[in-house]
C-alpha cells in the first residue's frame, strides 16, 4: 500500500515575551494524492465522535433549547475547526438512550435537545447541524446505542404512542430494567425491526453517508437477563443464543444501510478478547464473512504500558482479525484519557495505570503506530468537547500538552520525509 501524506502544520503563538500560548488547533492533516489497495474510492478516514455529551451545551441554554442564530454560528464555529485541522469524517450522535437527536416518528426526542425525553422542540437542531457540516463537506454518519434506553424514572414522559413506552407497559420482556436503566433485548425480531427501522428513518431524513453502531450489545452477562427467552429458543447454549441475536440485528441494519446506499460500521470495545463472551459480539465472523460490516473502528484507549491490551500489540491484532479485503479496519483513540489525564484502572500495572499522568506523548506515538500499519485506513478521537472548547473552537487546556507533542511529531522527519511515500 502507498500512501503520500502531505501535512500541514501551523502554531500560532499569541502575544510576546512571557504571554502564553493560544490554544488553537496545531496541526492539519490533509493528503495530496493517496494511493491505496483498497478498492477504488476508499479514502483515508480522520474522524471525530461528537456526541450527545458534546452537544448538550450547545443544543441547551440553561433550561431552554438555544436560539436558533446562535445554534448555527456554534455550528460552523465547530465545522471551522475541524476543517482546520483536516478532519475528514464525523460520527454524530443520533440515538443515545432510544430517542431522537433529530426528528422521528419512531423514537421520542432526546432529552439532550427538549431537556426531558419526548419533550417539545422549536426547531430541529440535528438538522441544522447536519446541514452545516455538508456544507463543509464532511462525510456523516449517524450514531446509534441500539439497546441502550433512558432511565426507568424517565419512561413515565415517554408518549404512548412510542413502540418503547408501550413495550415496556406490558412487560413483554422487549425492554428489560436493570440497575434502573432499560434496554432492548435484541432476540426478538420486532426489537430489530425497529432499530433497522430507525435507522432507515436517520437515513431518508438526513441523507446520511453511514449508520455507526456503539459498542453496546448486552448490558450484563447475568443469565436472568434473558432466561425466558433463551429457554424458548432452542438454543443449548446461552452465549451461543446470544451471539445469533447480535449477528441478526448486525446483519440486518447492514441491508439495511446498503438499501438506502449507505455504509455500515461497527466502534466495538478495543480488547479482542471480551468481545466473544463479555459483549456477545461474534466479532471474528463479522470480520471473515460478507453481509455483516463495512468498516470496523475498534476503541483502543489503551496506552503502551497496558499490561493486557498495549496499544501497538492491539492494532496488529485487529489488523490481522479483518480477513475480508472490502472491510476497512479505522482506529479509535481516546482525547478523553490524555484531557483528563486519567488513571488507567484496568492496565493492570503502575506504570500502565499513570500513563496519561505521566506521558505527554501518548496519542504522538499511537500515531505513528497507525500510520505504520498499512492496513489501517483511518482513525478516530474520542471525543470532540475533550480536544476543543465548544464555544470557542480553541484546544482545551486538558489536552494542550499532548497536543504539543502531537504537533511536534506531525512536524518531524516521521511523516514528511520521503521515506514516509510506501
Amino acid at each position: 500500500m502507498v500512501r503520500f501524506l502531505c501535512f500541514l502544520l501551523a502554531l500560532l503563538i499569541g502575544g510576546s515575551g512571557a504571554a502564553e500560548p493560544m490554544r488553537e488547533p496545531f496541526f492539519a492533516l490533509r493528503p495530496v494524492s493517496v494511493t491505496r489497495s483498497e478498492p477504488v474510492g476508499t479514502a483515508f478516514v480522520r474522524a471525530v465522535w461528537l456526541s450527545q455529551f458534546d452537544l448538550q451545551p450547545m443544543f441547551r441554554d440553561g433550561n431552554d433549547q438555544r436560539e436558533e442564530k446562535d445554534f448555527r454560528d456554534l455550528c460552523e464555529r465547530l465545522c471551522e475547526t475541524l476543517s482546520r485541522d483536516g478532519f475528514t469524517t464525523v460520527f454524530l450522535q443520533m440515538r443515545p438512550n432510544g430517542d431522537s437527536i433529530g426528528e422521528s416518528d419512531l423514537f421520542p426526542r432526546s432529552k439532550y435537545v427538549a431537556g426531558t425525553v419526548g419533550g417539545s422542540v422549536s426547531y430541529d437542531a440535528a438538522g441544522v447541524l447536519i446541514e452545516t457540516l455538508r456544507a463543509h463537506s464532511f462525510s456523516l454518519h449517524g450514531w446509534i446505542n441500539p439497546y441502550r434506553l433512558m432511565c426507568e424514572s424517565e419512561i413515565g414522559n415517554v408518549p404512548e404512542r412510542y413502540a418503547v413506552r408501550r413495550w415496556y407497559d406490558e412487560r413483554s420482556g422487549k425492554v428489560k430494567e436493570l440497575d434502573g436503566m432499560l434496554y432492548f433485548d435484541p432476540s426478538y425480531p420486532e426489537v430489530r425491526e425497529l432499530i433497522a427501522a430507525g435507522c432507515a428513518e436517520l437515513l431518508d431524513t438526513y441523507s446520511l453517508d453511514g449508520i455507526h453502531m456503539d459498542d453496546y450489545f448486552y448490558p450484563t452477562s447475568d443469565e436472568e437477563f434473558d432466561e425466558k427467552e433463551f429457554r424458548k429458543s432452542g438454543f443449548s447454549d446461552l452465549g451461543t443464543f446470544r451471539r445469533e441475536s447480535v449477528s441478526a440485528l448486525v446483519s440486518l441494519l447492514y441491508e439495511t444501510a446498503h438499501a438506502h446506499g449507505a455504509v455500515y460500521g461497527i466502534a466495538p470495545a478495543g480488547n479482542l478478547d471480551s468481545l466473544t463472551d463479555g459483549y456477545y459480539a461474534d466479532i471474528y465472523r463479522w470480520l471473515s464473512e460478507k453481509g455483516f460490516v463495512d468498516y470496523i473502528l475498534p476503541q483502543l484507549y489503551f496506552g503502551f504500558e497496558n499490561r493486557y491490551c498495549p496499544f501497538d500489540v492491539m492494532v496488529k491484532r485487529w489488523a490481522n482479525a479483518v480477513k475480508l479485503p472490502e472491510i476497512s479496519l479505522y482506529i479509535g483513540l481516546t482525547a478523553a484519557k490524555a484531557a483528563e489525564k486519567a488513571v488507567d484502572v484496568f492496565a493492570g500495572c503502575e506504570a500502565g495505570k499513570n500513563e496519561w499522568i505521566t506521558h505527554t506523548d501518548v496519542l504522538s506515538r499511537s500515531m505513528a503506530c497507525v500510520f505504520a500499519e498499512p492496513r489501517v485506513s483511518g482513525y478516530c478521537f474520542f471525543s470532540y468537547s475533550h480536544i476543543y472548547d465548544r464555544f470557542t473552537g480553541k484546544v482545551t487546556d486538558g489536552f494542550f500538552e499532548e497536543y504539543q507533542t502531537l504537533c511536534a511529531w506531525l512536524r518531524s522527519d516521521h511523516l514528511t520525509g520521503s521515506s514516509q511515500t510506501r
